[in-house]
């Protein structure tokens, strides 16, 4: 029996070290070519193991004469993503609670409702919204990206929260109303304090999923790029300059690599939400 765990436990690390190499190099192959001379990248002679680091390619990238916007894509994207988790955690707060708590009539066919939007594909809805776009004067406006981004995010934001709200017994609550507190009171000083790790977990699920999404900025915007577009604007030169390039991927990888390393128990939170349940 104890062969049969040990065995276990070397397969199991085994794997999840195979894993790890397989996930993680090509992240180390676009470091590594943002540190390396132009010459080197382009050369056949590859060296995994670097002899130099250099910092040029960051410095160009973020100039303020370099002729990818980088640095105003980044403001740009910081503004949108903050604002689109912002939105989509006051969004699906009051919507999961009162799903969960008073179980509204056709509850059922709300929750039906809210998972079908990942049933159709997002090609489906883009013609609509850019028509609409274009004739209220949104496109290529903050507001014309945070929306969609709500949108489509709120109805997974709202099983999540669903989740936390059921982990908190009633019998918390029943208890404080009994003591005299009204429902206002019961939500701001019992339900919201121990909502806070939902919430928390919904502003990271909100600000990752804007902060990577590529096909609504590329589709309704033109001069308010964002940093997923900004790095196909390195493909419009003749003479692609792959150190810059792989320079501007990593700076847009690293917050969402970041908050993935800091906040991996909040993340597990999200992945596990209504299974534990």
């Amino acid at each position: 029996m104890k062969r049969r765990r040990l065995a276990a436990s070397v397969l199991t690390y085994a794997g999840a070290v195979l894993v790890v190499i397989v996930m993680g190099f090509p992240l180390y192959g676009i470091v590594l070519t943002s540190v390396q001379e132009e010459r080197d990248i382009r050369s056949r002679d590859v060296q995994f193991v670097p002899t130099y680091v250099i910092t040029d390619h960051y410095e160009r990238v973020l100039s303020a004469d370099s002729g990818v916007p980088v640095r105003r894509s980044m403001t740009n994207s910081l503004v949108v993503s903050l604002s689109s988790a912002a939105a989509t955690a006051a969004l699906s707060l009051p919507a999961a609670y009162g799903l969960t708590r008073f179980r509204p009539r056709g509850t059922r066919l709300i929750n039906g409702a809210l998972a079908s939007v990942y049933i159709f594909p997002t090609l489906l809805f883009v013609i609509p919204i850019f028509l609409v776009w274009s004739r209220l004067g949104l496109f290529d406006t903050y507001l014309g990206l945070i929306i969609p981004y709500t949108a489509f995010m709120v109805p997974f934001a709202v099983f999540v929260l669903c989740a936390f709200v059921r982990a908190i017994p009633v019998e918390v609550e029943e208890a404080a109303r009994l003591d005299g507190a009204n429902q206002r009171q019961i939500l701001l000083r019992i339900t919201l304090p121990l909502l806070r790790p939902g919430i928390f977990a919904c502003l990271l699920l909100g600000f990752i999923l804007s902060w990577i999404e590529f096909l609504t900025p590329l589709l309704f915007t033109s001069e308010l790029t964002l940093l997923t577009v900004a790095l196909g604007l390195f493909r419009s030169t003749i003479d692609i300059q792959i150190g810059q390039l792989a320079a501007a991927a990593v700076i847009t990888a690293l917050p969402v690599i970041l908050i993935t390393m800091l906040f991996q128990s909040q993340i597990r939170q999200i992945t596990t939400a209504g299974v534990e349940q």
